[in-house]
């Protein structure tokens, strides 16, 4: 039986090869790469640009890739960014960087691009940001970022991606942002974002993904995957976030979720049932018509809730949300009772669908909205401690009679604008 430590060395020596192999596979797809294409490089005789932005260059054929020579380049020498939109590329150009190395950012805007190829980027090292938003990538080679090692963020938005190969993203140990919003990915591989521990942020909105697996990301500041097919979520699936959204997912009918989670947002989702373990501070599950159960282990943290328009019952955990001061019960019909969470000291905001007799207080918030029968909304905002009432059927004699048990600010008006009614005294 090995021992630990020749265990350790045995684990070392084939994590060794395989790096090795992997250096290895990324050269030989590249030569493969380079001999496939055989594109032909055809000379930029001359740039329309207007200090860094240019436009219409036109190199449209599959079979030709615009290259930047020293001439053309030379008067965008002192640019540090240099912007193309609206122009027709099929290939990403090449040379751009070795005829001006001292790029930081690069874009490639709306100009039909469909290929992208490691040759593109040699020379690239000062580039840190890399915006190819809004063409027709369908795919890429996994060696495509391989000479860009410093980037610090990558636009990929609005393209044509259906898939990530396998390690595509390991070069960029440096990248801090991905934005892969508006393609056609329908799932994203466990190894894709493995060893990016500068990641922070990542945008998967409006894909056509089905489950985010667990393990897929180490701890990020924010990622979205709102507006794709998304049917589960693996619990453990993050550690830790501070912004986690996942609103406009039709499929999702259930989340339980363990971790350190600062906000969520699923909102206008099919959600029947959410289960939090772990502290949040801001939670949004509104429009989820069918939501009739909403456990939170630790209510204590929550500062800002919106329940609006759900289907929900009863909210027992709200007695224990004392530092809340947001909360949004509007659209909730069938509750059985107020919960009593008045408790909370710091509860500025509220707005509720109940009958008047089951307002709260109301001397400590800044605004407070009731909907009435459905039909009548009445506001109170802390502008100049004005209240507003928008509903020509409720009269100033019936809003007196209905708050006169309550406990306002002295100088509390009622006062009219056009339909808002005007009462009290000025």
């Amino acid at each position: 039986m090995l021992s630990l430590r020749k265990l350790e060395a045995v684990l070392t020596i084939l994590l060794l090869v395989a790096s090795i192999c992997e250096s290895q596979m990324r050269i030989q797809d590249a030569d493969k790469e380079g001999s496939r294409r055989g594109l032909k490089e055809v000379p930029v005789e001359r740039l329309d640009c207007q200090e860094s932005l240019c436009v219409g260059l036109e190199y449209p054929s599959a079979l030709e890739v615009a290259f930047f020579g020293e001439n053309t380049a030379g008067k965008l020498k002192d640019y540090k960014a240099l912007i193309i939109h609206s122009s027709r590329l099929m290939n990403l150009p090449r040379n751009v960087f070795q005829s001006l190395p001292q790029l930081v950012e690069f874009a490639v805007l709306e100009s039909e691009v469909q290929h992208i190829d490691r040759e593109c980027f040699r020379g690239s090292q000062n580039l840190k940001i890399l915006n190819l938003g809004g063409n027709s990538i369908k795919e890429m080679e996994r060696n495509t970022f391989d000479l860009s090692t410093e980037m610090e963020e990558l636009n990929l938005s609005d393209n044509q991606l259906e898939e990530l190969p396998r390690g595509v993203f390991l070069p960029l140990k440096k990248l801090q942002k991905l934005n892969l919003s508006n393609n056609q990915l329908k799932i994203v591989s466990l190894d894709v974002f493995t060893h990016l521990n500068a990641l922070q942020t990542v945008n998967l909105d409006s894909n056509k993904l089905k489950e985010l697996p667990r393990g897929l990301f180490r701890p990020l500041r924010l990622l979205s995957a709102r507006n794709n097919l998304l049917e589960q979520i693996s619990m453990n699936t993050f550690e830790s976030i501070e912004h986690l959204i996942l609103s406009d997912n039709p499929h999702l009918t259930r989340l339980r979720l363990k971790g350190d989670i600062q906000e969520l947002q699923a909102s206008n989702c099919a959600l029947k049932s959410v289960i939090l373990d772990g502290p949040i501070i801001r939670l949004r599950l509104d429009n989820n018509l069918q939501l009739v159960d909403v456990k939170i282990t630790q209510p204590q943290a929550l500062e800002q809730l919106d329940l609006a328009n759900t289907n929900l019952s009863s909210l027992d955990f709200l007695s224990k949300a004392t530092g809340l001061m947001d909360l949004d019960l509007s659209g909730i019909d069938k509750l059985k009772d107020t919960p009593d969470l008045w408790k909370s000291k710091h509860l500025e905001r509220l707005s509720l669908t109940y009958s008047m007799d089951m307002l709260p207080k109301l001397k400590d918030l800044n605004y407070l909205e009731i909907q009435q029968e459905k039909l009548r909304e009445i506001y109170i905002k802390d502008v100049d401690y004005d209240f507003f009432v928008k509903e020509d059927g409720i009269k100033c004699d019936h809003l007196m009679e209905l708050l006169s048990d309550k406990e306002l600010a002295k100088d509390v008006t009622f006062w009219e604008e056009d339909s808002t009614l005007l009462c009290g005294k000025h």
